[in-house]
């Protein structure tokens, strides 16, 4: 799929630094438009990617759909990499609302601009009827999101992501430092797996992939997968 446009929210996350970088060096992309809250030092924020193409636009994620909907290109390509935790958020009412009510705007966006697929990362375990808060969220997401209707659409669930910047994610940050040394041994379903891996293959499946459904997963174990093809 060639298609100029590329659309990040999300993007001052691991995840979303990586997808930055990796889209810059593309030679189909031309430009990279960054929807945030507030402005962002493109130089300092992404000091690997091509800096020229690279548009940063602010608007009030109070009014996320309505103000980014005519900032989008028709048949762009866009990609959802915003999440906190419950932690951050303060609460689970306000994690929700980042997590999920941000996300489920955005993406209607995307529908109303006429977005020719979206990738949104979510999470290992992801499912609706998980006993977990965040899981099941994750899986409200991807249930939500299918209900639009989208073109295309896939989502990206990792494990425990490695080369995540210190942002206060102890637990996560712990667990990396012991399972990272004996990573190679833990089948690929939930093997940790770094953010530039993620971001490679969410790139791959937009632009590369020939699958045609209009909705599809890729694994934690297909995004390693991934990088040992390549």
């Amino acid at each position: 799929m060639k298609h100029a446009t590329a659309i990040v929210l999300g993007a001052t996350g691991a995840v979303g630094k990586q997808l930055v970088n990796q889209l810059s060096r593309r030679e189909d992309v031309v430009n990279i438009i960054l929807i945030s809250r507030r402005e962002l030092d493109i130089l300092r924020d992404f000091p690997d990617a091509i800096a020229s193409k690279i548009n940063n636009q602010v608007v009030d994620f109070e009014q996320l759909e309505q103000q980014v909907t005519p900032l989008i290109p028709p048949k762009s390509v866009a990609f959802i990499a915003l999440g906190t935790t419950q932690k951050q958020a303060g609460s689970k009412a306000a994690f929700r609302h980042i997590d999920h009510d941000l996300v489920i705007a955005f993406a209607r966006a995307c529908k109303s601009a006429d977005v020719c697929r979206l990738g949104v990362v979510t999470a290992h375990g992801a499912n609706v009827d998980s006993a977990s808060f965040y899981n099941h969220v994750k899986g409200e997401v991807e249930r939500d999101i299918k209900l639009l209707g989208l073109p295309s659409v896939f989502f990206a669930r990792p494990s425990l992501l490695l080369g995540r910047p210190d942002d206060g994610r102890f637990a996560e940050k712990l667990g990396e430092s012991l399972l990272a040394p004996i990573s190679s041994f833990i089948p690929k379903a939930v093997r940790p797996i770094s953010t530039k891996c993620v971001a490679a293959a969410m790139i791959k499946a937009a632009y590369d992939a020939e699958n045609k459904s209009s909705s599809f997963v890729l694994s934690n174990a297909d995004m390693h997968q991934l990088q040992i093809i390549e």
